[in-house]
């Protein structure tokens, strides 16, 4: 049994075999090839932005379900006696209240975590419509600080990671 071996060659959308050869491309041959095919997949697309939205989504629906799991199992059972309450409410309908009002909260947050960290991976593998993804991430950020903004910090990832996506513009040639 005879083994053949190819020599490879680079081209512009990858490794193109030439011919057969005894002898196997070296290893710094391959590793350079190998770094020329990733840095030309995405024609220089940064992914800072792409990765800072999805940081930003992970942490904004990360505070969602904290603000739910608050709302749903310490809240109704803290003491609401000694707060004064409006003229209709009573302290008996406090704890469903102030529940019902951070579980909305922690809803949104998680709904607009989603949206954004759907986004950021939409952006990763879909560049092409990087402007509409940018502005899902933006807004959506935006709008999560209704919803404790994953701990602040992840809106603000989700804000920066945005911005940096709606300004980035392809390299010319």
């Amino acid at each position: 049994m005879t083994h053949v071996h190819y020599r490879f060659s680079d081209v512009e959308d990858g490794i193109k075999i030439v011919s057969p050869n005894l002898f196997l491309p070296s290893i710094p041959y391959l590793i350079r090839g190998q770094r020329e095919m990733t840095q030309k997949t995405k024609s220089g697309y940064p992914k800072t932005a792409s990765i800072l939205a999805l940081v930003g989504g992970i942490l904004i629906i990360l505070g969602g379900i904290l603000f739910i799991t608050v709302s749903a199992f310490i809240l109704p059972h803290l003491n609401y006696t000694n707060l004064t309450t409006p003229p209709r409410l009573t302290s008996a309908s406090m704890p469903g209240l102030v529940s019902g009002i951070v579980g909305v909260m922690g809803l949104f947050g998680l709904v607009s975590g989603v949206i954004v960290l759907v986004s950021a991976v939409m952006l990763l593998s879909n560049s092409s419509q990087r402007r509409t993804w940018g502005v899902l991430i933006l807004v959506f950020s935006i709008m999560s600080f209704l919803g404790l903004g994953g701990f602040i910090a992840g809106a603000i990832l989700g804000i920066l990671g945005g911005i940096l996506t709606l300004r980035w513009k392809p390299p010319t040639q």
